[in-house]
């Protein structure tokens, strides 16, 4: 057996399970999701994590006031309903934003990054 797996570089872990997996090196250590030093993430990729949290937790969020939403019509709620409509427009609105971007990063990784 050789040893050559101490010197190879690892390799980002976006993608890895797809069918075109990050091909750069995993320079960036990620402490509040893998304790430890090891590096996780490409520089591009590390960059980007804070919007891929941010679209998750508004889709999450954007989940919940709809779930609120149907209770509050349910009931005839008017004035919750109101302040939940325009929780989800708000919502709806700052996903989509975030969405687009992250594609337009995408798009930019694979064709001046990978090109």
């Amino acid at each position: 057996m050789t040893e050559n797996t101490k010197t190879e570089p690892k390799l980002c872990i976006m993608g890895r399970a797809m069918p075109n997996p990050c091909p750069f090196p995993a320079t960036e250590a990620l402490p509040h999701r893998f304790p430890g030093d090891e590096a996780h993430l490409c520089a591009f990729h590390a960059a980007t994590e804070p919007l891929v949290d941010e679209s998750n937790e508004l889709a999450v969020s954007l989940d919940l006031v709809r779930a609120y939403l149907k209770g509050a019509r349910k009931y005839d709620s008017g004035p919750l309903v109101t302040v939940l409509e325009r929780a989800e427009a708000d919502f709806s609105g700052r996903l989509e934003l975030i969405e687009k971007a992250l594609e337009d990063l995408e798009a930019a990784e694979f064709k001046l990054m990978r090109g």
